[in-house]
């Protein structure tokens, strides 16, 4: 196999390489990846913070927007009138206030709540109370 005119042979080409000019070059490579690490680090730091920023931003946003809806909604006498009949049991003159009051469920007789108070003592403060205080 005949090469054309002015072709070197791979293996040729390879061989004729000096191995100072490779150690130049694999220095210069291994300086110019250094110099460049710690931009690099910094740039896509610096877009990772970027980018946390514009998404707490946005949910900031979006509660300055509840916010100013839950004001709108404050100013408006029809939510102001419903607010004082629900919460204060306000009324209009003229109407009539109903007031629905359910049997209160039966307590704890004075005896109950004495033995849980005595359970929850200590054993000394029980046997303390039993000597200090007379019994009605």
């Amino acid at each position: 196999m005949t090469l054309p005119r002015g072709a070197v042979a791979l293996s040729s080409k390879w061989e004729s390489i000096n191995p100072k000019r490779a150690v130049v070059l694999a220095a210069v490579l291994s300086l110019l990846a250094l110099t460049l690490a710690v931009p690099m680090r910094t740039y896509f730091s610096q877009q990772t913070e970027f980018d946390e920023l514009r998404s707490s931003n946005a949910q900031l946003q979006s509660e300055v927007r509840d916010y100013e809806e839950k004001v709108a909604e404050q100013n408006d006498p029809a939510y102001i009138e419903a607010q004082a009949r629900e919460r204060l049991q306000f009324v209009m003159p003229g109407e009539k206030p109903l007031l629905m009051q359910y049997p209160v469920p039966p307590g704890k007789s004075d005896e109950e709540r004495k033995a849980e108070k005595q359970a929850g003592n200590p054993w000394y403060t029980n046997l303390w109370n039993s000597v200090s205080v007379p019994e009605k």
